[in-house]
């Protein structure tokens, strides 16, 4: 096992430096902190979790309440990805992460049960509303959070978030579509209440009017985060007078559905989907995607709450990550434009 004398022996410092940084205290350089927590993450050490609580009287804990939604056992890749990260990154800063279910009627109850209970220091909250109620009670309280995602609030300057620009990642994919000859280009969007939704769909719209392609809002059709209702879409779509010869889709979770629906009725299009699940690189054909950086955004989040839990005048940093789009066999080929 890999003790802290060890890390402080590799990144050129002293026992209490690394102690300071994993704990952030103390008067110590950016380059400093991002040195020991690089050694930290290379060489796998762990703190000693007990010790540490009995010390400074805190659960050491992050909790994330996560709404499990009406279809427990449908596909969710990123979800995984996301938490693997979060766990990696809390525990290598002597955290664990409590999950919590957090069904959306029963409203803020887990929260304050959260925070009453002391059972966390912190929550990590993940698929943001407009106007975030959850963001809004936690500011109030005064509870340190951080947000995988925006609210389109003025709570937006004041409070710790990281955000993938979904803009960017779907005019990405679009304009990738025209430049393969499309120009009649569907698109299976989130429901409107969506804050990464809206800004996705703002990427496809931006697209058509970079090229000079005519919006038409037949080709646009919502569905929910659900293979079935992507099927359902894509279905929507091919049924059509006049089908699109592309389909750009929101999530990869849809665009497994909207697989399905082409399979079936045999009308093959190309299409995108959005997260770069490792499933579709294994599809036939494999799925073009657009890749979010979850380990990046995963780091940040634990970084940043963590800071704001052991530091009251911790200013609040906000950052929106650029997206790439890995190109596979859906979105290539003569699909009748």
């Amino acid at each position: 096992m890999i003790s802290i004398r060890e890390v402080a022996h590799e990144a050129g410092v002293s026992v209490t430096t690394v102690s300071y940084v994993l704990n952030n205290k103390g008067n110590i350089s950016e380059e400093t902190r991002q040195k020991v927590l690089e050694v930290v993450e290379r060489l796998g050490y762990v703190p000693r979790i007990g010790a540490q609580s009995l010390r400074d009287n805190r659960a050491r804990i992050i909790g994330y309440p996560w709404n499990f939604g009406p279809s427990p056992g449908e596909v969710n890749a990123i979800l995984e990805e996301f938490l693997h990260y979060t766990m990696f990154y809390a525990e290598q800063r002597g955290r664990h992460l409590l999950l919590v279910r957090a069904p959306s009627e029963e409203g803020l109850a887990v929260y304050d049960d959260l925070i009453k209970s002391q059972r966390v220091d912190g929550v990590i909250l993940s698929h943001t509303m407009q106007d975030d109620f959850r963001m809004h009670h936690l500011h109030k309280l005064k509870f340190p959070f951080v947000a995988f995602g925006q609210s389109n609030s003025s709570l937006d300057k004041e409070t710790c978030w990281v955000d993938v620009d979904g803009m960017s990642g779907i005019r990405l994919a679009t304009q990738h579509l025209i430049e393969q000859g499309h120009r009649r280009i569907g698109l299976i969007r989130q429901p409107t209440d969506s804050v990464s939704g809206n800004a996705r769909y703002r990427g496809y719209v931006a697209a058509l009017a970079d090229y000079g392609v005519p919006y038409n809002p037949e080709l646009v059709v919502i569905a929910e985060h659900r293979v079935s209702d992507g099927y359902l879409a894509a279905r929507s779509l091919i049924d059509l007078p006049v089908r699109p010869t592309g389909i750009v889709a929101m999530s990869d979770t849809i665009a497994l559905g909207a697989i399905q629906a082409l399979r079936e009725t045999g009308h093959w299009v190309a299409l995108t989907g959005f997260d770069d699940i490792p499933l579709g690189e294994f599809l036939t054909p494999s799925l073009t995607s657009v890749r979010q950086p979850i380990q990046e955004v995963a780091a940040l989040l634990v970084d940043m709450l963590i800071r704001q839990i052991d530091d009251e005048s911790f200013v609040p940093q906000q950052h929106l990550l650029l997206p790439s789009l890995v190109i596979r066999a859906s979105s290539l080929g003569d699909f009748g434009q």
